[in-house]
């Protein structure tokens, strides 16, 4: 298995590169748009400078079991969202795949599409996984549709997963397997 890191990785359009100091501030918008949390984040709540900033620190720090990328497109300085590749388990060839396009005027463009088509091009070329899992909930279709036209399937729905406004929410776990994903390659 390869273990080198993601350096960047992008195609004529969007690109997955590390995190800068130039993600603080579109980090810091995202992470304190209600919207964005309702459809990413299993709690709701304002994010300080200084926590954001203490993220961002993380994640620009390599790790061996988590990739964190900054998505932005082709020659664009600031990002438009972040994606990661998270809980990497070597020894069973998976990991978690999440994803946030935070420039809302740019959802449904398909800048989220290229970005998990390229990250999963990683996992599977570059870091030698079997496996990549998603979670979306179940009320953001766009999520899920957005892993579906990537080749991911759905596999199982976590019922009432999550408690918000009031209600129980489900969350819909997708999978992809490496040798699915080469078959609709060809």
């Amino acid at each position: 298995m390869n273990d080198r890191p993601m350096s960047s990785v992008s195609d004529d359009v969007v690109e997955l590169r590390p995190h800068t100091p130039t993600s603080l501030e579109p980090l810091l918008r995202w992470k304190n748009d209600i919207e964005i949390q309702r459809l990413s984040d299993d709690e709701i709540h304002a994010y300080s400078r200084e926590q954001v900033a203490a993220m961002l620190e993380r994640w620009m720090r390599p790790s061996e079991d988590i990739v964190h990328l900054a998505i932005a497109l082709t020659g664009r300085t600031e990002p438009i969202g972040f994606l990661h590749l998270a809980l990497i388990e070597r020894a069973h060839q998976r990991c978690r795949l999440g994803i946030v396009i935070g420039e809302k005027e740019l959802w449904g463009r398909g800048y989220g599409h290229q970005a998990v088509v390229q990250a999963v091009g990683h996992a599977f070329n570059v870091l030698g996984l079997e496996r990549i899992t998603a979670e979306v909930f179940a009320d953001n279709p766009r999520s899920a549709r957005l892993l579906e036209g990537a080749g991911f399937v759905q596999e199982g729905v976590m019922r009432e997963s999550i408690h918000r406004d009031g209600r129980r929410v489900n969350e819909l776990v997708y999978g992809l397997l490496r040798h699915e994903w080469r078959k609709g390659r060809t």
